[in-house]
């Protein structure tokens, strides 16, 4: 499969805005910058990050097909598992896992902590999915991390691993576009595989019952099944799932 057109800034406000922009001349791209101004998260939540330390990227994808429902969600566990793999790679001797549902985290001497995290967002023209957009974010060279993350981080430099970033950004490159030409259904059953949480135990954030992580279901929603009662609940965008180990 051909690789992206490819954009490397010093800053912008945001890679996901700034591909989406160029996918109407292009159909693949990938943008990276050294520093984004108003980088965000799931739900609305900021991403902080320190100049030119750590990866700030996205993947651009104007569908000349409109995709499933299933393969437009797969994209979410292509842009994890292409991190993923480069993780593993630089740093062998570390040990990284995904978190539902976009989430990379490191084991350290204090517990799990967050070290990248993935952003895919749909732009649809009625019902026809028209373009995807997958930003990536991962804590390369970052020393310390704000309060209103919201759980423990930790960067590759904090492990005392060093990384050379265009090295990450070529590997993290040619990661994705292999994935990208996988068909979702093998990429959903490596990405329930990684996640490795079903049959676990899991919180919802706000709610007091406890609940075990049941089903992935293959459109990438997560069903989860309340322990006393066994009522089952589909995990939504707005809820924060927090793993009990």
């Amino acid at each position: 499969m051909v690789g992206p057109i490819e954009f490397h800034l010093p800053s912008v406000s945001s890679t996901n805005d700034y591909a989406r922009e160029l996918l109407g001349s292009y159909p693949f791209v990938y943008v990276s910058a050294q520093h984004q101004t108003a980088g965000r998260g799931r739900n609305g939540r900021t991403w902080h990050g320190d100049f030119g330390t750590n990866v700030y990227c996205s993947f651009g994808i104007r569908h000349a097909d409109s995709p499933s429902t299933e393969d437009a969600a797969s994209y979410m566990a292509r842009g994890a598992l292409a991190a993923l793999d480069v993780l593993r790679t630089l740093a062998p001797g570390t040990v990284f896992r995904l978190k539902y549902p976009n989430d990379i985290q490191v084991r350290t001497e204090q517990g799990w902590a967050k070290i990248a995290g993935v952003l895919v967002e749909h732009e649809y023209h009625g019902t026809r999915c028209v373009t995807t957009t997958v930003g990536i974010g991962v804590n390369v060279g970052q020393r310390t991390f704000p309060d209103t993350i919201g759980q423990p981080c930790s960067s590759l430099v904090l492990l005392g691993v060093s990384v050379d970033l265009p090295v990450f950004l070529s590997d993290l490159r040619d990661r994705f576009t292999q994935a990208r030409s996988r068909p979702w259904f093998e990429i959903h059953e490596v990405w329930v595989r990684e996640l490795d949480v079903l049959g676990k135990p899991a919180r919802i954030a706000g709610m007091h019952e406890s609940w075990t992580m049941h089903r992935v279901l293959q459109d990438g929603r997560l069903i989860v099944r309340q322990d006393v009662t066994q009522q089952e609940r589909t995990v939504t965008d707005g809820d924060t799932i927090r793993y009990d180990d």
